[in-house]
C-alpha cells in the first residue's frame, strides 16, 4: 500500500536510504505503488527480510515510482532543515569539521541522497555533497559507488549533471588539492586512474548506460574524455596504465558497437574525435593504428549496408575529413558506384519506400556537402 501517513513516509525514507547505502548493483523506478508485490515477498521462507515496499534481490533494487515521489517530498523538507544548519561552504581550512554536528551530517547526506536519485538535476543537493566531499565528511570513493549505483538507472542514466558530478570526484580522488576548493565542476577536470581494472570499470559503466539509455550523449562524452586525458597523460609520459592496447581496444570495441547501433551518432563522435586526436598527436605508433582500423573502410560498408540512417552518412564525411591520400581511390568509387546512382534513385534495393527517400536524399546532401576532404596529421 501507498503510505498514507507522515509516519510510513518516513519509514519508507529510512528505509530507501538504508538500501541506498548498500550501492546496489543496479537500480530501477518501477512503475505502480509496488502493491502488485507487496504481499508476495517472502510467501515461502518469513525468515528472510522483507523490504517493501521495495524490492531488493541480489543486489538490485526496484523503487515503486509513486513511493519515491511521496519520499521526495519528504526528502525535501528534511533537506532543507538539515542544509540550513550544516555550512557546507567552508572558507577557513582548519574550522571545517569544528562544531560540525555528526547526527546533521549524516541527515543532509542522506537526504541529499534521495534528492539526487529521484531529481539527478538537483544542482542544489549536489553541490552539498560535493563540499561534503571537500569536508571529508563523505569519502569521494564511497561517493563514486554511490553514483555508479545512479547511473546503472534509466532514469539517471541520460542526465550530465550526474556525469559532470562523477568527473569531478574522479578528478578530486587523484588530486591531493582538492579538499582547498579548487577542483572544478567543469569538463576540464584532470581524470587519472590507478590500473587497467579501474578503468575498464569506468568503461563499463558507460557502455551499461549506453544500453539502458540510447544514443546517450553524455555518457559517451565522459567515455571521450576519460579517453582523452590517457592520451594526454601518455604523450607527457606521465601516465601509470599502458595506452597504446587500451587505444586499439577502444577503437575496435566501439567499431563494433557502431556494428550493433547503426544510428547512435554520439558513439560515431565518440571513435572519430578519439582517433582525430590521436592523428594529430604525431605519435606513429597511435597514428599506425588509426590507418589499421580504417575507419573510412568501415563507415563505407556500414552506410551501403544501411543508407538510410544519416548517421552513417556524417560518419562517412567525417572519416574522409580525416583520411590520408591513399583513400582517395576508393573514395570515388563509392561515389561513382553507390552515392550517384543512389541520390538520383536508379538503386531501388532497399527495404520501405520511405527507407529510399531518405537514403536518397541523404546521397544527394552527401553530393552537395561534398568538398576536399583532406587532413593532415599534426595541423588543426
Amino acid at each position: 500500500m501507498i503510505p498514507s501517513s507522515a509516519t510510513s513516509t518516513s519509514e519508507a525514507y529510512e528505509l530507501l536510504i538504508s538500501l541506498l547505502t548498500k550501492c546496489p548493483q543496479t537500480i530501477e523506478i518501477l512503475p505502480g505503488d509496488g502493491s502488485v508485490w507487496m504481499h508476495t515477498q517472502n510467501p515461502d521462507n518469513v525468515e528472510e527480510p522483507s523490504f517493501a515496499p521495495f524490492l531488493f534481490v541480489e543486489g538490485n533494487l526496484g523503487i515503486p515510482q509513486k513511493i519515491l515521489y511521496k519520499v521526495y517530498l519528504y526528502a525535501v523538507g528534511v533537506f532543507k532543515s538539515a542544509r540550513s544548519c550544516v555550512p557546507t561552504r567552508p572558507t577557513v581550512k582548519n574550522q571545517r569539521n569544528r562544531d560540525l554536528d555528526p547526527p546533521l551530517v549524516r541527515v543532509l547526506t542522506a537526504s541529499s541522497s534521495i534528492l539526487v536519485l529521484a531529481n539527478p538535476t538537483h544542482q542544489t543537493a549536489l553541490n552539498s555533497r560535493k563540499h561534503l566531499v571537500q569536508m571529508h565528511l563523505i569519502d569521494p570513493h564511497a561517493e563514486l559507488r554511490f553514483i555508479a549505483s545512479l547511473l546503472s538507472s534509466q532514469h539517471c542514466a541520460k542526465h550530465a549533471e550526474l556525469w559532470y558530478h562523477r568527473r569531478w570526484l574522479l578528478s578530486a580522488t587523484c588530486d591531493t588539492q582538492f579538499s582547498d576548493g579548487t577542483a572544478g565542476v567543469d569538463s576540464h577536470c584532470h581524470l587519472r586512474f590507478a590500473s587497467q581494472a579501474a578503468l575498464q570499470q569506468e568503461l563499463d559503466l558507460v557502455s551499461r548506460a549506453c544500453e539502458l539509455y540510447p544514443r546517450n550523449y553524455f555518457a559517451w562524452t565522459h567515455r571521450l574524455m576519460c579517453m582523452r586525458n590517457l592520451l594526454l597523460d601518455f604523450l607527457s609520459g606521465t601516465g601509470i596504465v599502458s595506452f597504446a592496447p587500451i587505444f586499439r581496444n577502444e577503437i575496435a570495441g566501439v567499431k563494433g558497437w557502431i556494428d550493433r547501433h547503426v544510428s547512435d551518432y554520439s558513439a560515431i563522435h565518440s571513435i572519430l574525435t578519439l582517433s582525430q586526436a590521436a592523428l594529430r598527436s604525431g605519435d606513429s605508433s597511435l597514428v599506425q593504428m588509426v590507418i589499421q582500423e580504417d575507419l573510412l573502410a568501415h563507415a563505407l560498408s556500414l552506410v551501403q549496408e544501411y543508407p538510410a540512417h544519416e548517421a552513417l552518412w556524417i560518419y562517412v564525411r567525417t572519416a574522409l575529413s580525416i583520411s590520408d591520400l591513399w583513400q582517395t581511390h576508393q573514395t570515388q568509387q563509392f561515389i561513382d558506384h553507390f552515392v550517384q546512382p543512389l541520390a538520383y534513385l536508379q538503386q531501388t534495393k532497399i527495404g520501405t519506400m520511405d527507407d529510399l527517400v531518405r537514403a536518397s536524399q541523404c546521397a544527394k546532401q552527401f553530393l552537395d556537402r561534398r568538398v576536399c576532404y583532406k587532413f593532415t596529421p599534426g595541423c588543426d
